[in-house]
């Protein structure tokens, strides 16, 4: 039988303690507990089941945006190296007017700002998502945003980000009905410490553009575009708004 100094079996029976304790917690407990010490996030939580390490939220509501029926897992081992590292997913991904998410998000416990992502990919509602964009003229929108991120790293800024974005189907709704755009794409990167999208051409508006988006909402769009000729009347007219074509006809945006 093996024999063990008297401290030692007191160490062993805090550390079960204490393994048992935070691989039963509730994690109830720990979500209110991040939430009363930041209560200027934009995030609502619903009902939450299950513990710290699997568990689920009926709904989360974040900057308009929700996603139903979130569920989580998360990796043991990378506590070890200081890092918490989640396994999510939720809402529905074939639902156009839900939201839904689906990759790995770690976050370091010595730093809640250093956040990566991996595999990580998004479907959101373009009426949502565009709700939420102080744009120079209202736009009722729709469609689903789709993004598909390799790699992200995020440090009270964009530091890293590899991955692509789309409009799928997207529609906007004109005074003589509902305007088809079709699909847009763009590749998404980091620019001096801001979110960086460049938009490709290939669309029905032929819209080059890159969109820099910083951390606190603050947005930069320069580029040109030239509606397709089998744009409506009123997409022509509109158009105009952004002053006189060029001599290749497009006009310049510089937003």
């Amino acid at each position: 039988m093996l024999k063990m100094k008297p401290w030692l079996w007191v160490v062993l029976a805090v550390f079960t303690y204490l393994f048992f304790l935070v691989a039963y917690l509730p994690a109830t407990h720990v979500i209110a507990y991040v939430q009363s010490n930041n209560s200027k996030l934009p995030i609502a939580i619903g009902k939450v089941q299950g513990t710290l390490w699997s568990g689920s939220i009926d709904k989360v509501i974040a900057h308009g945006i929700e996603v139903n029926s979130v569920k989580w897992e998360l990796s043991a081992l990378s506590l070890l190296i200081g890092r918490a590292s989640v396994d999510i997913n939720g809402g529905k991904i074939r639902e156009s007017e839900q939201a839904y998410i689906k990759g790995k998000i770690s976050v370091s416990l010595f730093n809640t700002k250093n956040i990566s992502a991996k595999n990580l990919q998004l479907f959101l509602p373009a009426r949502s998502v565009i709700a939420q964009v102080p744009l120079p003229v209202p736009v009722a929108a729709d469609g689903r945003f789709r993004v598909d991120i390799e790699t992200f790293e995020f440090n009270n800024a964009c530091v890293g980000l590899d991955g692509k974005g789309s409009w799928l189907k997207g529609t906007v709704s004109g005074p003589s009905g509902i305007i088809e755009f079709g699909n847009f794409d763009a590749n998404l990167g980091c620019e001096e410490d801001k979110f960086a999208i460049q938009i490709q051409a290939q669309n029905e508006l032929n819209l080059d553009a890159k969109v820099l988006l910083s951390v606190d909402g603050k947005y930069k769009i320069n580029g040109r575009f030239k509606p397709s000729d089998n744009m409506p009347r009123e997409v022509q007219q509109a158009a105009n708004f952004f002053g006189a074509p060029d001599q290749q006809g497009f006009r310049q945006i510089n937003l």
